[in-house]
């Protein structure tokens, strides 16, 4: 017997006669209204060093993501394919860049943020629920140092049950085979235990919520 054979007897053994404590009954988060549920979403957010602020319509939305942009000294934009940033990139300046999500990652890398929607936001943790299948924002939402994204409040979930199940087919199988979950700037501590921001993705993240009707 080997060395592996010997380790995983002793462990068979020491399990023999065990038996699993029972599971915690799963209780359901409660649903939160309209208003409080993007309160508690821009509440969480910024607790995890996002910045959130909510504006009345598509229109609102684009004249603050233009002054958010200028006042970023911000001369290159990376975007996503999602139909509702047609109006808001027709509302920016000439002086900025806008680079596509067909770009190369070079291109995308060196543009100075990053813009897109998010499909889903949880608003007991504050994160955003980016799926791959309803819209091109993994390289826009990750590679430049800022990310700015558009949320209507009306995708907003209490929990992350709430927005698991937003994310099912009908069958229960996910939707998408990438699905991205974005809580607050990019952050590691892997270096000697000391918070890190911005290593591994944007170092600032702004999310606009919309109050559509």
């Amino acid at each position: 017997m080997n060395d592996r054979e010997s380790m995983l007897a002793a462990l068979r053994n020491g399990l023999c006669g065990t038996t699993a404590p029972p599971l915690p009954p799963v209780l359901p988060s409660p649903e939160l209204p309209g208003k409080d549920c993007a309160e508690r979403f821009a509440t969480m957010l910024r607790q995890v060093g996002g910045a959130c602020e909510q504006v009345r319509d598509l229109a609102a939305a684009a004249r603050r993501v233009a002054e958010l942009l200028a006042a970023a000294e911000v001369r290159s934009l990376a975007v996503s394919d999602a139909p509702e940033l047609a109006g808001v990139l027709e509302a920016l300046p000439p002086t900025i860049r806008v680079y596509g999500p067909e770009s190369d990652r070079t291109t995308l890398l060196a543009a100075d943020c990053g813009l897109s929607t998010a499909q889903v936001g949880i608003a007991e943790t504050g994160s955003l629920v980016l799926v791959a299948a309803d819209e091109r924002h993994r390289l826009c939402s990750l590679l430049p140092p800022r990310h700015l994204v558009l949320l209507p409040c009306s995708r907003l979930c209490a929990s992350l049950g709430a927005a698991l199940a937003a994310l099912s087919s009908p069958d229960g199988r996910p939707r998408s085979p990438t699905v991205t979950f974005v809580t607050g700037p990019s952050r590691t501590a892997d270096i000697e235990l000391e918070l890190v921001i911005g290593v591994h993705g944007p170092r600032h993240l702004h999310v606009l919520l919309i109050e559509l009707p």
